[in-house]
Protein backbone atom coordinates (compact mmCIF):
# COMPACT_ATOMS: atom_id res chain seq x y z
CA UNK A 1 0.00 0.00 0.00
CA UNK A 2 2.78 2.42 0.84
CA UNK A 3 4.54 1.88 -2.45
CA UNK A 4 1.30 2.56 -4.40
CA UNK A 5 0.60 5.75 -2.47
CA UNK A 6 4.05 7.08 -3.28
CA UNK A 7 3.53 6.36 -6.94
CA UNK A 8 0.20 8.17 -6.99
CA UNK A 9 1.70 11.23 -5.31
CA UNK A 10 4.61 11.18 -7.69
CA UNK A 11 2.35 11.06 -10.75
CA UNK A 12 0.23 13.89 -9.37
CA UNK A 13 3.28 16.06 -8.85
CA UNK A 14 4.51 15.38 -12.34
CA UNK A 15 1.07 16.27 -13.76
CA UNK A 16 1.02 19.51 -11.73
CA UNK A 17 4.46 20.50 -12.92
CA UNK A 18 3.46 19.80 -16.49
CA UNK A 19 0.25 21.86 -16.20
CA UNK A 20 2.16 24.67 -14.51
CA UNK A 21 4.71 24.66 -17.30
CA UNK A 22 1.98 24.68 -19.92
CA UNK A 23 0.10 27.52 -18.23
CA UNK A 24 3.26 29.53 -17.71
CA UNK A 25 4.28 29.19 -21.30
CA UNK A 26 0.79 30.21 -22.49
CA UNK A 27 0.62 33.33 -20.29
CA UNK A 28 4.16 34.44 -20.97
CA UNK A 29 3.54 34.45 -24.71
CA UNK A 30 0.07 36.00 -24.60
CA UNK A 31 1.29 39.63 -24.54
CA UNK A 32 3.17 39.17 -27.80
CA UNK A 33 -0.01 39.54 -29.83
CA UNK A 34 -0.31 43.12 -28.53
CA UNK A 35 3.19 44.17 -29.51
CA UNK A 36 3.63 42.22 -32.70
CA UNK A 37 4.50 45.57 -34.39
CA UNK A 38 6.79 46.69 -31.56
CA UNK A 39 6.29 48.43 -28.22
CA UNK A 40 3.65 51.24 -28.01
CA UNK A 41 5.13 54.77 -27.81
CA UNK A 42 2.82 57.66 -26.77
CA UNK A 43 3.47 61.32 -27.57
CA UNK A 44 2.84 64.03 -25.00
CA UNK A 45 -0.72 65.32 -24.63
CA UNK A 46 -1.74 68.92 -25.22
CA UNK A 47 -2.07 70.65 -21.88
CA UNK A 48 -4.36 73.32 -20.33
CA UNK A 49 -7.05 73.07 -23.02
CA UNK A 50 -9.80 75.73 -22.80
CA UNK A 51 -12.75 75.96 -25.20
CA UNK A 52 -14.27 79.46 -25.32
CA UNK A 53 -17.75 80.06 -26.70
CA UNK A 54 -18.39 82.40 -29.62
CA UNK A 55 -20.69 83.44 -32.42
CA UNK A 56 -21.03 80.39 -34.68
CA UNK A 57 -17.55 79.34 -33.58
CA UNK A 58 -15.48 78.24 -30.64
CA UNK A 59 -12.06 79.58 -29.76
CA UNK A 60 -9.63 76.97 -28.42
CA UNK A 61 -6.42 77.54 -26.51
CA UNK A 62 -3.90 75.06 -25.12
CA UNK A 63 -0.21 74.49 -24.34
CA UNK A 64 2.38 72.17 -25.88
CA UNK A 65 4.81 71.69 -23.00
CA UNK A 66 6.51 68.34 -22.54
CA UNK A 67 7.13 66.61 -25.85
CA UNK A 68 9.29 68.33 -28.49
CA UNK A 69 8.47 65.63 -31.05
CA UNK A 70 4.82 66.72 -31.53
CA UNK A 71 4.14 67.62 -35.17
CA UNK A 72 0.37 67.38 -35.58
CA UNK A 73 -2.81 67.98 -33.60
CA UNK A 74 -6.11 66.42 -34.59
CA UNK A 75 -9.37 67.78 -33.19
CA UNK A 76 -12.54 65.69 -33.39
CA UNK A 77 -16.02 66.78 -32.36
CA UNK A 78 -19.49 65.32 -32.02
CA UNK A 79 -18.37 61.70 -31.59
CA UNK A 80 -15.78 62.02 -34.38
CA UNK A 81 -18.38 63.01 -36.95
CA UNK A 82 -16.16 65.90 -37.95
CA UNK A 83 -12.53 66.85 -37.44
CA UNK A 84 -9.71 69.21 -38.34
CA UNK A 85 -5.94 68.77 -38.29
CA UNK A 86 -3.19 71.29 -37.60
CA UNK A 87 0.55 71.22 -38.18
CA UNK A 88 2.48 72.08 -35.02
CA UNK A 89 5.90 73.75 -35.25
CA UNK A 90 7.44 73.09 -31.86
CA UNK A 91 10.09 75.35 -30.38
CA UNK A 92 12.42 74.70 -27.49
CA UNK A 93 10.00 76.25 -25.02
CA UNK A 94 6.27 76.16 -24.32
CA UNK A 95 4.12 76.68 -27.43
CA UNK A 96 0.54 77.94 -27.44
CA UNK A 97 -2.45 76.75 -29.44
CA UNK A 98 -4.88 79.46 -30.61
CA UNK A 99 -7.60 78.06 -32.84
CA UNK A 100 -10.82 79.76 -34.01
CA UNK A 101 -13.05 76.93 -35.19
CA UNK A 102 -16.26 77.70 -37.17
CA UNK A 103 -19.01 75.41 -35.96
CA UNK A 104 -22.80 75.32 -35.94
CA UNK A 105 -24.81 76.61 -32.99
CA UNK A 106 -25.08 74.22 -30.05
CA UNK A 107 -23.13 72.29 -27.41
CA UNK A 108 -20.20 70.24 -28.77
CA UNK A 109 -17.85 67.61 -27.32
CA UNK A 110 -14.24 67.83 -28.50
CA UNK A 111 -11.40 65.27 -28.53
CA UNK A 112 -7.75 66.31 -28.92
CA UNK A 113 -4.95 63.94 -30.01
CA UNK A 114 -1.34 64.87 -30.82
CA UNK A 115 0.99 62.95 -33.18
CA UNK A 116 4.74 62.83 -33.68
CA UNK A 117 6.53 62.38 -36.97
CA UNK A 118 6.37 58.58 -36.65
CA UNK A 119 2.61 58.57 -36.30
CA UNK A 120 2.69 57.85 -32.58
CA UNK A 121 -0.27 59.46 -30.89
CA UNK A 122 -1.10 60.76 -27.46
CA UNK A 123 -3.86 59.76 -25.15
CA UNK A 124 -7.09 61.68 -25.86
CA UNK A 125 -8.03 64.91 -24.09
CA UNK A 126 -11.77 65.70 -23.93
CA UNK A 127 -13.46 69.09 -23.54
CA UNK A 128 -16.94 70.60 -24.08
CA UNK A 129 -17.72 73.96 -25.72
CA UNK A 130 -20.71 76.05 -26.89
CA UNK A 131 -21.38 77.94 -30.09
CA UNK A 132 -24.12 80.62 -30.21
CA UNK A 133 -25.94 81.68 -33.36
CA UNK A 134 -29.23 82.82 -34.84
CA UNK A 135 -31.37 80.94 -32.33
CA UNK A 136 -29.71 82.73 -29.42
CA UNK A 137 -29.59 86.11 -31.18
CA UNK A 138 -33.25 86.07 -32.16
CA UNK A 139 -34.30 86.05 -28.51
CA UNK A 140 -32.36 89.16 -27.48
CA UNK A 141 -34.37 92.27 -26.63
CA UNK A 142 -33.28 95.87 -26.18
CA UNK A 143 -33.24 97.28 -22.70
CA UNK A 144 -36.21 99.67 -22.31
CA UNK A 145 -35.81 103.34 -21.45
CA UNK A 146 -38.38 105.38 -19.54
CA UNK A 147 -37.32 109.02 -19.50
CA UNK A 148 -34.81 110.99 -21.49
CA UNK A 149 -34.20 114.71 -21.11
CA UNK A 150 -31.68 117.27 -22.29
CA UNK A 151 -30.81 119.86 -19.65
CA UNK A 152 -29.48 122.99 -21.31
CA UNK A 153 -27.93 124.21 -18.05
CA UNK A 154 -25.10 121.68 -18.22
CA UNK A 155 -25.74 120.53 -21.82
CA UNK A 156 -26.14 116.92 -20.70
CA UNK A 157 -28.82 114.43 -21.66
CA UNK A 158 -29.94 111.91 -19.06
CA UNK A 159 -31.45 108.51 -19.95
CA UNK A 160 -33.27 106.48 -17.29
CA UNK A 161 -33.08 102.75 -18.08
CA UNK A 162 -35.62 100.05 -17.33
CA UNK A 163 -34.89 96.56 -16.05
CA UNK A 164 -33.73 93.61 -18.16
CA UNK A 165 -33.27 89.86 -17.65
CA UNK A 166 -29.59 89.50 -16.71
CA UNK A 167 -29.63 85.72 -17.28
CA UNK A 168 -29.88 86.46 -21.02
CA UNK A 169 -26.30 87.72 -20.95
CA UNK A 170 -27.16 91.44 -21.10
CA UNK A 171 -23.92 93.29 -20.37
CA UNK A 172 -23.93 96.88 -21.72
CA UNK A 173 -26.00 99.60 -23.33
CA UNK A 174 -24.33 101.54 -26.14
CA UNK A 175 -25.53 105.02 -27.11
CA UNK A 176 -24.48 107.03 -30.16
CA UNK A 177 -25.02 110.81 -30.07
CA UNK A 178 -23.59 114.04 -31.45
CA UNK A 179 -21.76 116.35 -29.04
CA UNK A 180 -21.57 120.13 -29.04
CA UNK A 181 -18.38 119.96 -31.15
CA UNK A 182 -20.33 118.15 -33.89
CA UNK A 183 -18.54 114.83 -33.33
CA UNK A 184 -20.17 111.41 -33.04
CA UNK A 185 -19.74 109.97 -29.53
CA UNK A 186 -20.19 106.28 -28.69
CA UNK A 187 -20.83 105.76 -24.98
CA UNK A 188 -20.95 102.27 -23.48
CA UNK A 189 -22.30 101.81 -19.94
CA UNK A 190 -22.64 98.70 -17.79
CA UNK A 191 -26.07 97.12 -17.74
CA UNK A 192 -25.99 97.54 -13.94
CA UNK A 193 -26.09 101.35 -14.29
CA UNK A 194 -29.64 102.65 -14.05
CA UNK A 195 -28.96 106.04 -15.63
CA UNK A 196 -26.70 107.17 -18.48
CA UNK A 197 -25.52 110.78 -18.76
CA UNK A 198 -24.53 111.96 -22.24
CA UNK A 199 -22.18 114.89 -21.75
CA UNK A 200 -22.00 117.93 -24.05
CA UNK A 201 -25.07 116.81 -26.00
CA UNK A 202 -25.93 118.83 -29.10
CA UNK A 203 -29.59 119.88 -28.73
CA UNK A 204 -31.96 119.06 -31.55
CA UNK A 205 -29.98 116.02 -32.66
CA UNK A 206 -31.53 112.59 -32.02
CA UNK A 207 -29.55 109.72 -30.54
CA UNK A 208 -29.80 105.95 -30.93
CA UNK A 209 -28.93 103.01 -28.68
CA UNK A 210 -28.62 99.23 -28.60
CA UNK A 211 -28.03 96.52 -26.00
CA UNK A 212 -24.94 94.31 -25.91
CA UNK A 213 -24.99 90.68 -24.73
CA UNK A 214 -22.21 88.33 -23.67
CA UNK A 215 -23.79 84.85 -23.45
CA UNK A 216 -21.50 83.37 -20.78
CA UNK A 217 -18.27 84.04 -18.92
CA UNK A 218 -16.23 82.13 -21.54
CA UNK A 219 -17.63 83.95 -24.56
CA UNK A 220 -15.13 85.75 -26.80
CA UNK A 221 -17.87 87.37 -28.90
CA UNK A 222 -20.49 90.02 -28.14
CA UNK A 223 -24.01 90.01 -29.55
CA UNK A 224 -25.86 93.23 -30.46
CA UNK A 225 -29.52 94.06 -30.81
CA UNK A 226 -30.75 96.33 -33.59
CA UNK A 227 -30.60 100.04 -32.79
CA UNK A 228 -33.55 101.94 -31.35
CA UNK A 229 -33.29 105.08 -33.47
CA UNK A 230 -34.40 108.71 -33.77
CA UNK A 231 -34.80 109.39 -30.05
CA UNK A 232 -35.06 113.12 -29.43
CA UNK A 233 -34.74 114.01 -25.73
CA UNK A 234 -37.11 116.47 -24.16
CA UNK A 235 -35.31 119.77 -23.74
CA UNK A 236 -35.19 121.08 -20.18
CA UNK A 237 -33.85 124.60 -19.80
CA UNK A 238 -34.44 125.37 -16.12
CA UNK A 239 -35.05 123.21 -13.05
CA UNK A 240 -37.33 123.43 -9.99
CA UNK A 241 -39.98 125.41 -11.87
CA UNK A 242 -43.18 124.04 -10.30
CA UNK A 243 -45.01 125.07 -7.13
CA UNK A 244 -44.52 123.94 -4.40
CA UNK A 245 -40.80 124.34 -4.96
CA UNK A 246 -38.07 121.98 -3.83
CA UNK A 247 -35.83 123.20 -1.03
CA UNK A 248 -32.09 122.76 -0.55
CA UNK A 249 -32.02 123.77 3.13
CA UNK A 250 -34.38 125.06 5.81
CA UNK A 251 -33.78 127.35 8.79
CA UNK A 252 -36.53 126.36 11.18
CA UNK A 253 -40.04 125.95 9.83
CA UNK A 254 -40.45 129.11 7.72
CA UNK A 255 -37.34 130.31 5.84
CA UNK A 256 -34.96 128.40 3.61
CA UNK A 257 -33.09 128.22 0.30
CA UNK A 258 -34.41 126.64 -2.92
CA UNK A 259 -32.88 123.74 -4.82
CA UNK A 260 -31.30 124.50 -8.23
CA UNK A 261 -31.72 128.29 -7.95
CA UNK A 262 -28.63 130.39 -7.20
CA UNK A 263 -28.80 133.27 -4.70
CA UNK A 264 -26.26 135.97 -4.02
CA UNK A 265 -25.51 137.11 -0.48
CA UNK A 266 -27.86 140.10 -0.78
CA UNK A 267 -30.82 137.77 -1.35
CA UNK A 268 -29.93 135.63 1.70
CA UNK A 269 -31.12 138.14 4.26
CA UNK A 270 -32.47 135.89 7.03
CA UNK A 271 -29.90 135.04 9.70
CA UNK A 272 -30.82 131.94 11.64
CA UNK A 273 -29.66 131.04 15.14
CA UNK A 274 -27.08 128.74 13.53
CA UNK A 275 -25.35 131.95 12.29
CA UNK A 276 -26.01 131.02 8.67
CA UNK A 277 -27.97 133.10 6.16
CA UNK A 278 -30.96 131.80 4.23
CA UNK A 279 -33.29 133.19 1.57
CA UNK A 280 -35.35 132.40 -1.48
CA UNK A 281 -37.89 130.11 0.21
CA UNK A 282 -40.82 130.82 2.50
CA UNK A 283 -43.28 128.20 3.73
CA UNK A 284 -46.87 129.35 3.25
CA UNK A 285 -49.76 127.04 4.21
CA UNK A 286 -47.20 124.25 4.53
CA UNK A 287 -46.00 124.74 0.94
CA UNK A 288 -42.71 126.21 -0.26
CA UNK A 289 -42.89 129.29 -2.47
CA UNK A 290 -40.05 131.24 -4.03
CA UNK A 291 -39.58 134.40 -2.01
CA UNK A 292 -37.69 137.66 -1.69
CA UNK A 293 -38.63 139.67 1.37
CA UNK A 294 -37.22 142.51 3.50
CA UNK A 295 -38.18 144.17 6.80
CA UNK A 296 -40.51 142.53 9.30
CA UNK A 297 -39.35 143.51 12.78
CA UNK A 298 -38.62 140.73 15.25
CA UNK A 299 -40.94 140.62 18.24
CA UNK A 300 -38.26 140.36 20.90
CA UNK A 301 -35.65 142.83 19.66
CA UNK A 302 -35.65 146.29 18.05
CA UNK A 303 -33.69 145.05 15.02
CA UNK A 304 -35.34 143.89 11.78
CA UNK A 305 -35.81 140.16 11.21
CA UNK A 306 -35.07 140.48 7.48
CA UNK A 307 -32.42 142.92 6.30
CA UNK A 308 -32.94 145.21 3.30
CA UNK A 309 -32.29 143.65 -0.10
CA UNK A 310 -30.00 145.63 -2.42
CA UNK A 311 -29.49 144.00 -5.82
CA UNK A 312 -30.58 140.64 -4.43
CA UNK A 313 -30.52 138.00 -7.14
CA UNK A 314 -32.18 134.60 -7.51
CA UNK A 315 -31.39 132.96 -10.86
CA UNK A 316 -30.45 129.97 -13.01
CA UNK A 317 -27.97 129.77 -15.89
CA UNK A 318 -28.69 127.74 -19.00
CA UNK A 319 -27.19 127.31 -22.49
CA UNK A 320 -29.28 128.41 -25.47
CA UNK A 321 -29.05 128.26 -29.24
CA UNK A 322 -29.95 131.32 -31.37
CA UNK A 323 -33.70 131.96 -31.26
CA UNK A 324 -36.61 133.59 -29.50
CA UNK A 325 -37.58 132.61 -25.95
CA UNK A 326 -40.30 133.28 -23.39
CA UNK A 327 -40.12 132.97 -19.59
CA UNK A 328 -43.45 132.99 -17.71
CA UNK A 329 -44.45 133.12 -14.04
CA UNK A 330 -48.09 132.06 -13.86
CA UNK A 331 -48.93 133.21 -10.31
CA UNK A 332 -47.28 135.58 -7.87
CA UNK A 333 -47.98 137.95 -5.01
CA UNK A 334 -46.05 141.25 -5.04
CA UNK A 335 -46.04 143.79 -2.21
CA UNK A 336 -46.16 147.54 -2.81
CA UNK A 337 -42.70 148.38 -1.47
CA UNK A 338 -39.50 147.96 -3.44
CA UNK A 339 -38.85 146.92 -7.02
CA UNK A 340 -38.39 143.43 -8.47
CA UNK A 341 -37.32 142.86 -12.07
CA UNK A 342 -37.59 139.75 -14.20
CA UNK A 343 -34.28 139.68 -16.14
CA UNK A 344 -32.52 137.70 -18.91
CA UNK A 345 -28.84 138.39 -19.55
CA UNK A 346 -26.01 136.75 -21.50
CA UNK A 347 -23.40 135.07 -19.34
CA UNK A 348 -23.56 133.50 -15.91
CA UNK A 349 -24.69 136.48 -13.78
CA UNK A 350 -27.55 138.97 -13.57
CA UNK A 351 -26.58 142.65 -13.76
CA UNK A 352 -27.29 145.13 -11.01
CA UNK A 353 -30.32 147.39 -11.39
CA UNK A 354 -28.17 150.34 -12.54
CA UNK A 355 -26.84 148.30 -15.48
CA UNK A 356 -30.03 146.64 -16.66
CA UNK A 357 -30.37 148.57 -19.89
CA UNK A 358 -26.77 148.00 -20.97
CA UNK A 359 -26.22 144.43 -19.76
CA UNK A 360 -29.55 142.63 -20.28
CA UNK A 361 -31.13 140.82 -23.18
CA UNK A 362 -34.47 141.89 -21.72
CA UNK A 363 -35.92 142.99 -18.36
CA UNK A 364 -39.30 143.86 -16.92
CA UNK A 365 -40.65 145.30 -13.67
CA UNK A 366 -42.88 142.72 -11.98
CA UNK A 367 -46.34 143.91 -11.02
CA UNK A 368 -49.72 142.27 -10.84
CA UNK A 369 -50.28 138.54 -10.38
CA UNK A 370 -48.11 137.11 -13.18
CA UNK A 371 -45.10 138.02 -15.30
CA UNK A 372 -43.91 137.28 -18.85
CA UNK A 373 -40.50 138.09 -20.38
CA UNK A 374 -39.54 137.51 -24.02
CA UNK A 375 -36.09 137.93 -25.54
CA UNK A 376 -34.07 137.16 -28.67
CA UNK A 377 -30.64 135.53 -28.83
CA UNK A 378 -28.51 136.00 -31.94
CA UNK A 379 -25.79 133.46 -31.13
CA UNK A 380 -25.34 130.37 -28.98
CA UNK A 381 -24.55 131.48 -25.46
CA UNK A 382 -24.96 130.91 -21.75
CA UNK A 383 -27.97 132.89 -20.57
CA UNK A 384 -28.93 133.72 -16.97
CA UNK A 385 -32.61 134.22 -16.07
CA UNK A 386 -34.16 135.22 -12.77
CA UNK A 387 -35.29 137.84 -10.27
CA UNK A 388 -33.48 141.05 -9.32
CA UNK A 389 -34.83 142.64 -6.13
CA UNK A 390 -34.25 146.00 -4.43
CA UNK A 391 -36.42 146.07 -1.32
CA UNK A 392 -36.36 148.35 1.76
CA UNK A 393 -35.92 146.93 5.25
CA UNK A 394 -38.73 148.91 6.86
CA UNK A 395 -41.45 147.75 9.21
CA UNK A 396 -43.90 147.84 6.33
CA UNK A 397 -45.45 144.59 5.22
CA UNK A 398 -45.25 145.52 1.52
CA UNK A 399 -41.60 144.66 0.76
CA UNK A 400 -41.89 141.16 -0.70
CA UNK A 401 -42.56 138.93 -3.71
CA UNK A 402 -43.92 135.38 -3.43
CA UNK A 403 -44.17 132.99 -6.40
CA UNK A 404 -46.99 130.54 -5.76
CA UNK A 405 -47.54 129.19 -9.27
CA UNK A 406 -45.64 127.29 -11.91
CA UNK A 407 -43.04 128.79 -14.22
CA UNK A 408 -42.45 127.90 -17.85
CA UNK A 409 -39.69 128.46 -20.37
CA UNK A 410 -40.55 128.13 -24.04
CA UNK A 411 -38.77 128.28 -27.38
CA UNK A 412 -40.84 130.45 -29.72
CA UNK A 413 -41.14 129.87 -33.46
Amino acid sequence: MKTQLIKIIGKSMLLGVALLHLFSCSKSDDYKKYIKDGEISYTGKIDSIQVYSGKERVYITGLFMADPKIERLKVYWDNRQDSTELTINRTSGVDTLKLSLPIREGVHNFEFITFDGQGNKSLSVFKTGISYGERYGSGLLNRPYYTTGYFAGDQNTTIAWGGIDLTSGAAFTEVEYTNTAGKLVIQRDSIHIGESILKNYLPGKPYRYRTLFIPDTLSVDTFYTNYVTQILPKEIYLKNMNFPFQTAAMAGSRWGTPADWQLNDAAKNFKHTDNKFYGGIEIRSNQACLSLEAGWWQWATPSPNLAPIVNGKMYQTTNLQPGKYRFTITKLDKGAAGTVHLVAAKGTQLPDQANLAAASLAYKVISGTDAVLEFNLSEASAVTIGLLGNMPGTASDGSYIKITGNMTFDVLP
